[in-house]
Order: C-alpha cells, then sequence, then structure tokens
C-alpha cells in the first residue's frame, strides 16, 4: 500500500512525477503529493483524494526543478488529510514513506523532548525529524545514522535541500525499485510505472540504500559499505494502462480475460502435455512430499481454496488452504517433506513474503504463483510459476485471479501425473479442457443481459447470499468479495451445508441468495438448501452448467455458462460474478475501479 516514485535529472521533474503516481494510485489514494527541488527551493503541492486533485492543484503553477519525490497514500496512521499525506518535512529533509513504523510513538516522543514539533498524525514524521536531529553536514550520513533507529518496513524516498543533485533512498520490508533511464535516474515502488521512465532497474533488497544523481546510482550495503548492483532490463514490466474505450478498468480486464487465460495456458503446455521449467521441483520431490499449503490473501486464497478441493480429488495428497495474515501464527507442521505455494498477484503483499519467509526458515519447498516477474516473492522463493495476466488497474481483481486458477489446475495436474495419481490419458483430456476455458469465458461475456438484469434487482439490497458446496463454496467467497468491494452491500459467502448452523436466521422475505452449482453431484443437497432459503422468501438464483439449465429452472432462475468438466466450473463461476459486481456497482453510481478504503497492494501487515 502507498506507493512512491522519485526522479533526479528529469527536466519537468512534477509532470514525471504525476504520470508516475497515476499508475501507483492502485496502491492507494486517500491523498497524494509531490516535492519538488529546484533553483526556488523546495516546493511542496499536496491535496486529498485522488491523483486528480493533486495534478488540478498543480495546473496553477508546478514547482520547478529536475530532483523530485511523489507519492500516493493509503492511509494507515492518521486520517487521509492534507497535513497527513506525503512527502513530510524537517528544515532540511523531504520524505515519502512506503510501510509502517512500528516504534513511531516512542521516537516521537524522544524528538518532542528534543524540542521537535510535528505537524501530523503518521508515522512516517518521525523519519525527517530524525534525519535532522542526525545531519551534520552530509545526507548519507544522517541516513546511515538514522535507519538503525527505525522498526517495522519502509521504503524511503529522501530529499535533502542542501544536496540539489542528490536523490536518495532505502529500503525494508517494502518494495523499491532503482531504475535509469535516458533522461536521468528514478526510484519506484513498481515496475509497471517505473518503464515508462527507465529501460533498466534493480531491485534493493532489504536493508540496501541508494544515492541517485542524473548519470547514475552508487549502492549501500546494510553497513553502508559501497557495493556494486547491475541493473538489468525491465523485460515486460507492463506500462501504464489506458482504459482503451471501456467505461472503467475493471471491465476492461474482465474482457481481457479470454486472452490472459490463454497466453497464461500456452506459457506452460505444448503438444505434449505440460511443461513447468521453473518450478525448481522433480518428479521425485512430488512423489515425496507429504502435504500441500496453498496460501494467499483475498482473492488469492480463494484461488488456493478452490485448488485445495482439485489437488485432493487429483494428485490424492493432503492439501491446506490458508490465509497469508494467519498462516505464520497458526505454528504449521513445516519440513522439507512439505511444499509451500504462495499465490499473489503483485508479489509484494506483507503477509505473503512473511509466509514465504517462514516456510523457507523450516525448510519446506517454496514455489510461488505471482504475476510480477520481478517481484519479491517471486526472487525469494525457490521455484515460480509466472501468469501472464499483464496490467491489472482495477482494484477489485479479475483477470489475475482466472489466472492463478488456471495455473495452479497446471500445477495439480503435473503433481498428479508425477505422483502416478492419474493416467496420462487423463491428463491429456484434462489439459484439453482448460485450454477450451478461454472460449468459454468467451461465452459468458457475450451474454451478459441475465447478469444485468440480476445486478438492477441487487442494487438495493442491503444484504446478499452466495452458496455453494465442496470448491463451489470457493466461488461462494469470491463472488461475494467482488460484490461487497465495489458495491458495498454486506456480501456473505457460505457454504451450503452450513446454511442451517446459524446463517438461514438472516435470511428473510426478499433476501437475495445466489447459489452456484457446478456438477450433477453437488445439485441435489444444494438445491436442498436453496429451496429452504426459498420458503422463507429469499429471492433465489442459480449458477449451473448448461446441461443443468432445464432441470434445476423448475426450482429457481437459472443463469447458465457452458459445460465443463467439474473441475473446471468454479472457474467459470467466478467470471458471472465478475459481471455481477460491476453492473452492481454502476447502477449505484459507484467509484467502481477505486473503491473506498481500499487499496490494490497490500504491502503492510
Amino acid at each position: 500500500m502507498c506507493g512512491i516514485i522519485g526522479c533526479v535529472g528529469v527536466s519537468g521533474a512534477a509532470g514525471a512525477l504525476i504520470k508516475g503516481l497515476k499508475g501507483l494510485e492502485y496502491r492507494g489514494y486517500d491523498s497524494g503529493g509531490i516535492g519538488v527541488l529546484g533553483k526556488n527551493g523546495l516546493g511542496v503541492v499536496k491535496a486529498v483524494g485522488e491523483i486528480k486533485n493533486l495534478e488540478n492543484k498543480l495546473r496553477s503553477g508546478a514547482p520547478e526543478g529536475s530532483l523530485g519525490i511523489g507519492h500516493t497514500r493509503w492511509a494507515t496512521h492518521g486520517a487521509a488529510s492534507k497535513a497527513n499525506a506525503h512527502p513530510q518535512l524537517s528544515r532540511r529533509f523531504a520524505v515519502v514513506h512506503n510501510g509502517i513504523i512500528e516504534n513511531a510513538a516512542e521516537l516521537k516522543e524522544s524528538l518532542l523532548m528534543s524540542g521537535f514539533s510535528f505537524t501530523s498524525e503518521t508515522d512516517t514524521e518521525v523519519i525527517p525529524k530524525l534525519l535532522e536531529l542526525n545531519y551534520t553536514g552530509s545526507a548519507l550520513e544522517a541516513i546511515k545514522k538514522t535507519l538503525p533507529l527505525l522498526k517495522g518496513s519502509y521504503a524511503l524516498g529522501i530529499i535533502c535541500t542542501e544536496e540539489p543533485d542528490a536523490l536518495y533512498c532505502a529500503k525494508n520490508g517494502s518494495p523499491l525499485l532503482v531504475g535509469r533511464g535516458a533522461g536521468g535516474c528514478f526510484i519506484c515502488s513498481d515496475p509497471a510505472p517505473l518503464s515508462e521512465f527507465a529501460s533498466e532497474a534493480a531491485v534493493l533488497e532489504d536493508g540496501e540504500a541508494a544515492r541517485l544523481t542524473k548519470s547514475g546510482a552508487e549502492f549501500y550495503g546494510a553497513d553502508f559499505s559501497p557495493m556494486e548492483k547491475p541493473l538489468r532490463s525491465l523485460g515486460k514490466a507492463g506500462g501504464i494502462s489506458e482504459k482503451n474505450g471501456f467505461e472503467h478498468f475493471m471491465l476492461k480486464e474482465i474482457y481481457e480475460q479470454p486472452a490472459a487465460v490463454a497466453a497464461t495456458l500456452e506459457s506452460v503446455t505444448d503438444e505434449n502435455g505440460i511443461r513447468l521449467p521453473d518450478i525448481g521441483l522433480s518428479s521425485e520431490d512430488f512423489r515425496r512430499l507429504s502435504r500441500i499449503y496453498l496460501v494467499g490473501c483475498g482473492s488469492a486464497y480463494h484461488a488456493a481454496l478452490m485448488a485445495k478441493y482439485f489437488f485432493e480429488k487429483t494428485a490424492l495428497i493432503p492439501c491446506f488452504a490458508e490465509y497469508a495474515g494467519e498462516f505464520r501464527y497458526e505454528s504449521p507442521v513445516l519440513d522439507e517433506s512439505c511444499l509451500v505455494v504462495i499465490i499473489s498477484q503483485s508479489g509484494e503483499t506483507a503477509d505473503s513474503l512473511a509466509a514465504l519467509k517462514l516456510a523457507r526458515e523450516r525448510g519446506a519447498k517454496t514455489l510461488s504463483v505471482v504475476n510480477v516477474e520481478q517481484s519479491s516473492v517471486a526472487r525469494m522463493s525457490g521455484g515460480r510459476l509466472l501468469t501472464l495476466a499483464g496490467t491489472e488497474t482495477a482494484v477489485a481483481t479479475t483477470k489475475a485471479f482466472t489466472c492463478q486458477c488456471v495455473m495452479l489446475d497446471m500445477l495439480c495436474l503435473h503433481a498428479a501425473l508425477c505422483r502416478g495419481a492419474i493416467s496420462p490419458v487423463f491428463a491429456k483430456i484434462a489439459v484439453d479442457m482448460c485450454l477450451r476455458l478461454p472460449q468459454k469465458i468467451e461465452r459468458i461475456l457475450e451474454a451478459h443481459d441475465e447478469i444485468q438484469s440480476l445486478a438492477d434487482e441487487l442494487k438495493s439490497a442491503e444484504l446478499c447470499f452466495f452458496l455453494g458446496r465442496n470448491a463451489d463454496y470457493a466461488a461462494a467467497l469470491e463472488g461475494a468479495l467482488k460484490l461487497k468491494e465495489i458495491s458495498y452491500i454486506n456480501c456473505i459467502g457460505c457454504a451450503a451445508s452450513e446454511l442451517k448452523h446459524g446463517t438461514i436466521s438472516l435470511i428473510e422475505e426478499g433476501t437475495p441468495c445466489i447459489g452456484l452449482i457446478g456438477s450433477r453431484a453437488a445439485a441435489p443437497k444444494t438445491l436442498s438448501n436453496i429451496r429452504e432459503v426459498i420458503t422463507r422468501g429469499a429471492r433465489a438464483t442459480l449458477l449451473a452448467p448448461e446441461g443443468l439449465e432445464r432441470e434445476l429452472s423448475r426450482h429457481a432462475r437459472v443463469i447458465p455458462y457452458p459445460d465443463t468438466i467439474p473441475l473446471f466450473a468454479p472457474l467459470l463461476e467466478a467470471v458471472p460474478l465478475q459481471l455481477l459486481a460491476y453492473y452492481t456497482a454502476k447502477e449505484k453510481g459507484l467509484p467502481i475501479d477505486k473503491p473506498r478504503n481500499l487499496a490494490k497492494s497490500v504491502t503492510v501487515e
């Protein structure tokens, strides 16, 4: 959460900073600010809300200079206000910060006793004040003395007014890259916005710092001794996304799913079947596994839960889907016979990184499913599977989620083959069916009228239920999350089997309930639960394969989707539920791409 951009040696730094902040805005949009150092001194401009508000302020006169830092904020310490926006300042220093300083209260108390005053509620403000306290003529020495005092996570961009040609940065726990382009040098939280300015970059590791000038970068290790750090091509960083005629990024990204899923599948299949060259696991490793942990946050957890059922049924191995934020507090049983799979769109999610570090410390085998090649999770895991969803700008994930699902499906089939749990013929049939998913998703997207009609009914609801069994339960959780994220309707994803154990007390006349039935085997029991809510006045809708539409339509309204094997049905269920969330939020006139209080990349715990 929060995004950092900085540049040195760039003519018209303010414009570059704004462009970078637009590409980082999905990380948080509670407030934004820039600081530019030029011949007229340090000019700071801040605004509450989206970056467009900051951009509008700059129209009346942007600070001039070739050295600057910018920040878009997701509020942690202190409300979303101009005073709490970054950069935070002292007399000589301006600082932008992503992360949390856990001992900020203690440091602030000491600084107050030293005569400093504070103007914000942020944890960040202690940093420029400490730099000021430690400054004796060298900004680098002040940074060297200050960083050991900070407990917690940080990615920092630092300007010292006494050094108008240098930009400093440091990193611990939060992502930061240093890049170089034709116009100068840059720092940035993410590779995609950075690729708009720089052709090559280096990823800072924890404890490292750098000093940037227009001609290049000097890097320092944890003890601040100089170190060599080569810059490498940014590769397929993605750049800043455009809407390309769509009203919202979310709708564009929903419609990009067929191509994204096809590209992801193409990257791990060929005429001989599945090929996973970068997983770092041999067939013998898979045979020796005693259990698998699938770990993620939010939608990534739902992808993990879907895959859990697939792994246990197909690869015949105990599999556990875990919330990353809970994983390391559960004292999980980890050793060399375990595989821990970290699932993350950004590859920078703080809880997922913590889970990965724990798995490595305990000697477990590790593998990541990520969408960003240069991310911390990708670099730290023993093997990786790169989804090819491309840049995803809307906060509510769509194409990244479906790409995670199909990648996990391929991993499961590969594991099952290695373990002798399925035959090559079964695997070939399953892969062929998976390769047809992009066309099936296209058919769902073409038939959206019924979804729009349901959205019109849901817009006035205060409570909505999603019900499913087995892997359909995971799809129900994802559908509920999507709708609550952007429509602000209280949505509950519930295992249909658990409905009678308390939840049904919330059903009353007119309560919308959406039942998910992905296979004929699950239909009788789930349908029984749907009848129970209808009896109590609920308005029920079923999502089911076309082959079940006729018999199910006798009991409730059915929105059909193309037939597939039951293992892949939950993935197809997710697509109409994405559309349902989108159209419901649109009916309500809500900010679909930037829902309140949310950020896409959660880089703090």
